[in-house]
């Protein structure tokens, strides 16, 4: 932190790097509009490097950024104040496979696990989304969502049965 107080420009660039891309996910898994995570992602660092010497962590930087991201992307729930559309956010993951056609399966299946996603309630999206792409422990989510261990947990097993029902139900359409 100290580092980039001084304006240390690698440092900066360094952790930008090593955390934009789940920063990203999750602030778009959140907002279900990338452009508007994009948004969020850009004023988190542009707040880190404003206020980086008077930040005291008492975690990791990781934890203080996914807690940023996390609090932005609310602010702007708020501030819109309306439901936002559903724009499903692909992972990279699929784009990684090494066989096309494994890749092209895994890229459908991503789209609709993140559509599925998008469909659950604010509560349940967040712990996902901050279980699943932050990885965080479900203390972790607790803390940040300000709920105890059991609801988080609860939250999570909810919205597992709901995927679960909503991913089978999208199955069998596709088979009909």
């Amino acid at each position: 932190m100290d580092a980039i107080a001084r304006g240390d420009r690698a440092t900066f660039e360094c952790v930008y790097r090593a955390h934009k891309d789940d920063l990203l996910t999750v602030s778009a898994m959140i907002l279900r509009e990338r452009s508007l995570a994009e948004d969020v992602l850009h004023d988190v660092f542009v707040n880190l490097s404003r206020i980086a010497g008077e930040i005291r962590l008492t975690g990791t930087l990781r934890n203080y950024l996914i807690t940023s991201c996390l609090n932005r992307a609310r602010d702007v729930i708020v501030k819109r104040n309306r439901e936002l559309p559903v724009t499903p956010c692909i992972d990279d993951v699929a784009q990684h496979a090494s066989d096309p056609g494994q890749s092209l399966a895994n890229d459908e299946e991503l789209v609709q696990l993140n559509a599925a996603i998008q469909l659950l309630p604010t509560a349940q999206r967040e712990v996902v989304t901050l279980h699943i792409h932050g990885r965080l422990k479900f203390r972790e989510i607790a803390e940040f969502l300000e709920i105890s261990t059991n609801t988080a947990q609860s939250r999570y097993r909810y919205a597992l049965n709901k995927l679960r029902h909503i991913l089978t139900e999208s199955h069998s359409q596709n088979e009909g």
